[in-house]
């Protein structure tokens, strides 16, 4: 007898979890700007980019790597390549994210000191 009323609370579960998902959008639009919400998705879609794209040249090289024959001019171009480029790469493109974010901190700080 459990499965059956499993199955009717299911779409109860849901509806809650729809509902204080909403209400938790609702409490971070008043808590905080829209603006400032914008700009975290942003955010989190820039770094979700990122990982994205590192991992996929990180896979790519792999590929390159394993299909150029033993003795050719291609691998060993490809060879003065660092071990850590997609390392260094991410690092790079994290800390123009961190300085993205930084800078738009001090905007927000102006505007809100201009404001007073």
């Amino acid at each position: 007898m459990p499965g059956p009323l499993a199955i009717v609370a299911i779409p109860a579960i849901l509806t809650a979890i729809a509902t204080g998902i909403a209400e938790l959008i609702k409490f971070l639009v008043r808590r905080y700007t829209a603006r400032t919400l914008i700009a975290g998705i942003f955010l989190a879609a820039y770094s979700g980019a990122m990982l994205i794209f590192i991992n996929s040249a990180n896979s790519q090289f792999a590929i390159l790597l394993s299909s150029l024959p033993t003795n050719s001019f291609s691998q060993a171009g490809l060879s003065l390549i660092p071990n850590n480029a997609i390392t260094c790469a991410s690092i790079v493109v994290g800390a123009k994210v961190a300085q993205m974010t930084l800078y738009f901190a001090f905007g927000v700080l102006r505007t809100k000191m201009k404001a007073q």
